[in-house]
């Protein structure tokens, strides 16, 4: 997945903006004038269609637009909506990069070609959280100041929601993406002089650490616990200490390695206390 891939998101409004004027001017669809050798079934689907004949007008207004500053963003959005349209819950076999390639072919388009990319669906959620985030705080800037407050909480709890999404300096692309948000949320708020408990997004939490040692120094422990029980208080241990009650040497040794192996793990478990205490 590219790296910029949720960059779009915080000019979301901007490309939204652009399709819809695309939208406005399509008067009637015409499937009889979709090419079938194409785009095969989808060309039976009056709103596929349509949908085709935005993508279209899209990316030939971006096309056109030499100036256009935001292209590649613009082309994220594009893959976006193009699998929230025409992919996400159809029946048709297509990827984004697919029906790129398509619309070229048909219209001789030549734009996008190094940003678009497929989106899976958990990549269309994280995409959906961070376009809900902007939005929110877009309607704090906009509304009045007795109600700011009000949709200020919105955007903050709607952050705080996804806290467990992302630790402190992850690499994650959408975390990184929430965290361009959160800086952008408090430079923003810190102008205003209103609503101080709603100013700042806190960052996310560190990742736990020592969760990955527990389980081994846990686990040699059980075992080991296991052992000195199995050998002094079940009819296995009591049979072995029978079996070796001829032998005094062999059991001397045996039980001098099951204390070894209890001292062991008493040791390990100690040594894993100490820094957690410290800390």
């Amino acid at each position: 997945m590219s790296k910029n891939l949720y960059n779009f998101v915080s000019s979301f409004s901007t490309y939204e903006g652009i399709k819809n004027k695309c939208n406005d001017e399509i008067d009637q669809v015409d499937t009889t004038l979709c090419n079938y050798s194409i785009f095969e079934k989808g060309c039976k689907d009056i709103h596929f269609y349509r949908n085709y004949l935005i993508a279209e007008k899209y990316l030939t207004y971006l096309q056109n637009d030499e100036i256009f500053p935001y292209a590649e963003n613009a082309c994220k959005y594009f893959s976006y909506w193009v699998y929230k349209e025409m992919i996400m819950n159809k029946t048709y076999s297509y990827s984004v990069p697919m029906l790129h390639g398509n619309i070229m072919r048909n219209k001789n388009i030549q734009i996008c070609k190094e940003y678009v990319e497929d989106i899976t669906p958990e990549t269309f959620k994280n995409i959906e959280n961070l376009i809900d985030l902007y939005e929110k705080f877009l309607e704090t800037l906009r509304v009045d100041d007795e109600f700011t407050c009000n949709q200020a909480k919105i955007c903050v709890e709607l952050y705080k929601s996804l806290e467990k999404t992302c630790y402190l300096n992850s690499n994650d692309l959408f975390c990184k993406g929430i965290e361009k948000f959160r800086e952008a949320y408090n430079k923003t708020m810190k102008t205003k002089i209103i609503c101080d408990e709603y100013k700042i997004l806190q960052p996310f939490q560190k990742r736990p650490e020592r969760l990955s040692n527990t389980i081994p120094v846990v686990a040699i422990t059980a075992i080991s616990f296991a052992s000195i029980m199995t050998y002094k208080f079940t009819p296995l241990g009591s049979w072995v200490r029978h079996r070796l009650s001829g032998n005094k040497s062999l059991k001397n040794k045996l039980e001098k390695e099951l204390n070894a192996s209890q001292n062991s793990s008493e040791l390990q478990d100690m040594e894993y206390r100490v820094p957690y205490n410290s800390s």
